[in-house]
């Protein structure tokens, strides 16, 4: 593409908004937006397939800064050069998305100083960039007043690029003081701030996803596979060469092998929905027959009339639904022809849902997934998926690769999420997996839009919406068969692709003892997610995995805390070292900043404090010099622990399990006689255990 070579905007002249960003192939220049223009479009600059719209507009200011900063946002989107911002952390160029979020927080600044009567940044002094800070802290948010400060500071890196009034004075703002020093920080909270999803919502959801890709995906995939031919030969969407006249078989052949193929699929003639008095639907019968509907009512209706078929209900595709629930057919007629696109939809939404949850992956990540993307390791019996990454992805000087990079390694997938694959193959025909658009284009009647993005994959806002439907209409379905396997509304909003991911992380790390949809066990999706995700650092699902860890083990300690705080026996040689452990932790580090994702592994691993693991009726306060089941240092083998292993420690509710524990043996009085004695000498041990627990002096001690 032939783009304006104009290394600066000079006074009349008009040069493209992104002469020096790699454009979208494919993109009109005739279309691109201009220096003048009142607003730019920046999409053609993000080459994310399944990116929405960007549109930077100039009216958020004030017309008096307009004309100055269009020439500041044109140098940052064009200028390959990097200009360090004081009090800032270090950074690359900055991306075309990054450009257009930090208008937001400029238009802000530029709003306080309009405020304090400043009209012209030369005039600027230490104490007005004061006054400046001052208004930030009593009317907004340190995160909001943060930004601002950061924008203003770019700004003065600028100053020699830009023309009055936004040219700020040559000394550097508050002396280059980091925000946190000009502003008071709130503390930071220690949970993740992206909720997790509800078991109560989330099992149902995987539930009915996994029946969509397993049970009803071959009736949905051939119902939009006769959607999508039968439209080809309606006028709008057929090709000017193409007839609907088929000279080897006559009009009236066509129409009495439609009425025949409806007659098979246990039809009468295609009518009209929602209406009281049933209608011949002239127009589908014309789609079925590939005749021109009103040739057929003129000419051909002794067919119709002689045919014997009633008028249904609705104008149905042909395709005979087999996928059974709980035994009996989903459908007990076949998809509607005006309803084909929302089922596609609905299905592509449930392969989502799977392909997301038991992946591991972004959002982007699955939504910019290929054909032939899905190939099965025949040496290591998994299935593996090749894509590109985004969040992370550099190009040589260190900026954001905008067109991301292929993932050195694939992900491994459970085969669940493989099938979700396989059948995403077989349902569209487009290069992207997740097409923004399932139902077939006009070719002629229709206008094109020319505001439409480039990319041509779907949006995490739009997906997101899809499964809000697909909820609602699952919702409704089953209330219609009196079902209770609902899908509730969330505790905390609307199910999001984000939190797909914060959720997996989630159960991998708590191991719930529940299922998920099809049996799948959490355990095994860990093992899927590890081996072929959470295994490289760069994926950043493993960094999700740390911090689970670390929040999973700060409740365990907060919880052991109060309940020893109360009073709350421990018994076990271990004992006394666990009542340390628990409360030195919580001591340094309750009330701080949780840790990053990198920090929370390295602190796992380090810290003695934290090796405190929860076990079946016990808890071990790992030390590998004395621990039976490991001389490693990297944690126990909880599935290997020994009784008399001096790192065992019990709490009250470990000893309710382990009473739960010997019950279970108990009851088996018709096992063979040598297992009969190995279980009475396991409860004879087990009693121990509670009996030093009740009667140990010091099994009630209090934190120290």
């Amino acid at each position: 593409m032939n783009r304006d070579n104009n290394s600066q905007p000079s006074e009349g002249s008009n040069p493209l908004v992104l002469v020096n960003r790699q454009l979208v192939a494919g993109i009109d220049p005739n279309k691109l937006s201009r220096f003048l223009d009142e607003t730019w479009d920046l999409t053609p600059g993000i080459l994310e397939a399944h990116s929405s719209k960007v549109v930077f507009s100039f009216s958020t200011f004030h017309p008096r800064w307009r004309p100055a900063l269009r020439t500041y946002f044109w140098t940052l989107l064009n200028d390959e050069g990097v200009r360090p911002v004081p009090g800032a952390s270090p950074e690359a160029r900055l991306s075309v998305r990054s450009v257009s979020a930090i208008r937001v927080s400029l238009a802000k600044a530029l709003t306080v100083i309009d405020a304090m009567g400043i009209t012209n940044l030369a005039h600027l002094d230490q104490f007005q960039l004061d006054d400046f800070v001052t208004s930030l802290r009593e009317e907004h948010s340190y995160e909001s007043a943060r930004r601002m400060l950061t924008e203003l500071r770019r700004l003065w890196t600028y100053r020699t690029a830009v023309d009055p009034p936004l040219r700020m004075p040559a000394a550097v703002p508050w002396n280059g003081d980091r925000a946190n020093d000009l502003l008071v920080a709130p503390p930071k909270m220690k949970e993740n701030k992206t909720p997790r999803i509800s078991d109560e919502t989330l099992v149902p959801l995987i539930t009915w996803a996994a029946r969509f890709v397993d049970d009803y995906s071959d009736d949905i995939i051939a119902s939009f596979n006769q959607y999508r031919m039968l439209i080809k030969f309606e006028y709008r969407h057929r090709l000017r060469e193409v007839s609907t006249l088929d000279d080897a078989q006559p009009i009236r052949a066509r129409i009495e092998s439609a009425l025949a193929e409806l007659r098979r699929a246990g039809l009468g003639l295609p009518g009209h929905s929602g209406v009281q008095d049933p209608s011949i639907n002239w127009t589908h019968l014309g789609r079925l027959a590939t005749a021109n509907p009103g040739w057929i009512k003129r000419n051909h209706f002794d067919l119709i009339e002689t045919s014997g078929l009633s008028v249904d209900d609705n104008a149905y595709l042909t395709v005979t639904c087999t996928g059974l629930l709980d035994g009996s057919l989903w459908r007990d007629r076949p998809i509607p022809w005006d309803a084909a696109p929302d089922f596609a939809k609905r299905l592509q939404t449930a392969c989502f849902l799977l392909i997301a949850y038991l992946s591991g992956m972004r959002a982007g990540e699955a939504l910019s997934l290929e054909r032939d993307c899905l190939h099965f390791d025949e040496t290591l019996q998994l299935w593996q998926v090749t894509g590109t990454r985004w969040k992370g992805a550099v190009d040589t000087q260190g900026a954001k690769a905008a067109a991301g990079e292929q993932r050195s390694q694939p992900w491994v997938v459970h085969p669940l999420a493989a099938r979700a694959l396989q059948v995403l193959h077989a349902l569209d025909n487009q290069q992207f997996l997740f097409p923004a658009q399932m139902r077939p284009q006009a070719l002629r009647g229709v206008k094109p839009a020319d505001n439409l993005r480039p990319g041509t994959a779907k949006t995490a806002s739009r997906v997101g919406a899809d499964i809000r439907e697909f909820i609602g209409w699952v919702n409704e379905y089953a209330e219609s068969l009196s079902r209770t396997d609902l899908i509730p509304e969330d505790i905390d909003g609307w199910v999001n692709a984000r939190r797909l991911r914060r959720t997996l992380a989630w159960h991998i790390v708590r191991r719930p003892r529940g299922l998920v949809a099809a049996a799948i066990q959490y355990g095994h999706v860990a093992t899927y997610v590890t081996q072929g995700y959470a295994g490289s650092y760069d994926s950043g699902f493993a960094n999700e995995l740390a911090l689970e860890r670390w929040l999973e083990r700060y409740d365990d300690l907060s919880e052991l805390d109060m309940y020893i705080a109360r009073g709350g026996r421990l018994s076990g040689p271990a004992a006394e070292e666990l009542a340390h452990r628990t409360h030195s932790a919580m001591a340094k580090y309750a009330g701080r900043v949780i840790p990053t994702r990198r920090q929370a592994d390295a602190l796992l691993r380090a810290d003695p404090l934290l090796q405190v693991y929860p076990a079946e009726g016990l808890h071990c306060v790992f030390n590998a010099e004395k621990a039976l089941c490991t001389r490693e240092d990297d944690g126990p083998k909880l599935a290997d622990c020994r009784s008399s292993c001096s790192n065992i420690a019990r709490t009250d509710a470990d000893i309710e399990r382990v009473v739960e524990l010997a019950e279970a043996l108990s009851q088996d009085r018709n096992a063979p006689a040598i297992r009969h004695k190995r279980a009475l000498a396991i409860i004879a041990q087990l009693d121990d255990v509670v009996a030093a627990h009740q009667n140990d002096p010091k099994a009630g001690m209090q934190r120290g």
